[in-house]
């Protein structure tokens, strides 16, 4: 069976609203807080770029009180040496001295501007 159309009538429902209002207010802080804030951010923080970057650091140096000691005594290839570890001495044999050796460490600081 077939439907007719008998009347018909187009609705037409228009809302209308100012432009101040509190949505707009909220769309206007939304955006604000989408886009400028991390502009903001961005640009307070040293900018987009690098412009100069510095990083210092100070090592600790510890004397373990370790050394070996090699002099040359002719152009032909002759040495004598003297070390702190005992294997190497034994080693040496013929080419060890011994010499008089003292040890001082002190100890500096370090200031940075």
């Amino acid at each position: 069976m077939a439907f007719y159309e008998v009347y018909s009538h187009p609705v037409l429902v228009r809302y209308r609203s100012s432009v101040c209002t509190k949505a707009t207010l909220f769309l206007v802080v939304v955006l604000c807080l989408t886009y400028i804030a991390p502009l903001l951010v961005a640009y307070r923080s040293q900018g987009f770029w690098i412009k100069r970057n510095i990083y210092e650091e100070q090592p600790v140096v510890r004397f373990q009180y370790q050394t070996l000691l090699v002099a040359a005594t002719s152009l032909q290839g002759d040495y004598v040496a003297w070390s702190t570890f005992p294997h190497l001495n034994n080693m040496l044999g013929s080419n060890l001295r011994i010499p008089a050796v003292s040890v001082r460490t002190e100890k500096f600081t370090f200031t940075t501007n």
